[in-house]
């Protein structure tokens, strides 16, 4: 019986290995993508509570000044009240920072 020698086809396992490694480097870069995701996801939700609390703290120091302002001259809130109210609010929060 004769036996039959095997030969090792080494282009086909060249491409087997760079498939692999193409495979394995898309995945790591759709997992480092995914975490830079939710990191950027993360930070604009903070930047977005930021906001809505400084806007916040404008909308009450105003409200407060053009109240305060009104009942000293013992009349109604108006819009020069208010107007300056946002001044004033604007002032106080840029002299926090």
């Amino acid at each position: 019986m004769e036996q039959k020698k095997r030969t090792i086809n080494w282009g086909s396992i060249g491409i087997i290995v760079a498939i692999l490694v193409l495979a394995a480097s898309i995945f790591f870069t759709g997992m480092r993508v995914s975490n830079t995701v939710k990191v950027n996801i993360q930070d604009l939700r903070s930047t977005i509570k930021e906001e809505i609390a400084e806007d916040l703290r404008k909308e009450v120091i105003s409200l407060i000044y053009a109240f305060r302002s009104s009942s000293m001259a013992n009349r109604q809130i108006s819009a020069e009240d208010i107007k300056k109210g946002y001044q004033f609010a604007q002032q106080v929060l840029s002299g926090m920072k």
